[in-house]
């Protein structure tokens, strides 16, 4: 490998010209070339060009969500997960697919480049973050869009058994947004962003573990019906960790067994789960049992 110095694309063509030497170019060496001058016009022009690529004043934070530590995070999915944001947040997404390497040569590496490309670019408009914290490294939804659209539909009928103090229109505000997201996701649009928010414990020392995220939208009820729902606007309900209600549910059934009767007790709900070959997933199980009571 020959050190080139800092602009290896003009000075290989510099070196092979000099030397007679043969020289070998791709589509992605030309475009990225041409992407990271438009990236340094971009930088000198900042101000001149804000009302083309956003419509506020000062820098917005983008994060992005990933795991790992500082050496060994996904830095190639951070950075393309970053690409997305941008584009949300400027007046043209099509920037996005504009400046990204999008030829029959491009590598991983080309469009990790080409991500950073369009990072740097937009950097007088934007600060980056980087989260490295605990996350889903993947989700599988089973079942068919109708499943979960039929859930979702289903859902609105909790609104029927409201009571003056309004808890099933709350718990229907926290609920209906988590499962519109399972609607999305299984149809092949995911946030990623949102499903790394489905859980966060705080607190913790000589104080209470509160869990946080999104999965407790399924825990706003304690198991005597006492409501846990409340939250400021815009968040998701904060429970003690030892009160997380239980999954699963209990009743208590006399079985006659040809004339002996048997008092017993059904069990059914959330109340194992089960842990994949691979050893790294996990799926929640429904199950049920039947006790029988000593007398």
């Amino acid at each position: 490998m020959i050190k080139l110095g800092s602009n290896s694309f003009v000075k290989s063509a510099v070196q092979a010209y000099s030397y007679h030497h043969n020289l070998v170019i791709k589509p992605d060496d030309v475009w990225l070339a041409i992407c990271t001058q438009f990236s340094n016009y971009v930088n000198g022009k900042s101000e001149e060009l804000r009302g083309k690529f956003v419509d506020f004043d000062g820098k917005k934070q983008l994060t992005v969500y990933g795991s790992g530590n500082l050496f060994s995070a996904d830095y190639v999915s951070l950075s393309l997960d970053m690409t997305n944001q941008i584009a949300q947040n400027i007046k043209d997404p099509s920037v996005r697919e504009w400046v990204m390497p999008d030829f029959t040569t491009t590598t991983e590496n080309d469009r990790m480049v080409g991500a950073v490309v369009l990072m740097a670019a937009m950097k007088n408009y934007f600060d980056y973050k980087f989260s490295l914290c605990c996350n889903l490294p993947s989700v599988t939804l089973l079942g068919e869009v109708e499943d979960w659209v039929k859930i979702r539909e289903r859902a609105n009928r909790l609104l029927e058994f409201d009571t003056k103090e309004g808890y099933m229109e709350q718990w229907s505000a926290l609920l209906f947004p988590v499962l519109d997201h399972f609607v999305e996701s299984i149809k092949g649009n995911p946030n990623k962003e949102w499903w790394n928010r489905v859980a966060h414990i705080s607190g913790g020392g000589s104080g209470p573990r509160y869990l946080g995220g999104w999965i407790t939208t399924f825990c706003v009820f304690s198991e005597k019906g006492i409501w846990r729902g409340d939250c400021q606007p815009g968040a998701w309900p904060k429970i003690d960790s030892q009160d997380i209600p239980r999954g699963y549910v209990n009743v208590p059934i006399l079985v006659d067994d040809n004339g002996t009767e048997y008092k017993t007790e059904m069990f059914a709900g959330h109340m194992i789960s089960n842990v994949m070959e691979d050893g790294k997933t996990i799926q929640p199980r429904v199950d049920w049992a039947l006790f029988q009571l000593n007398e």
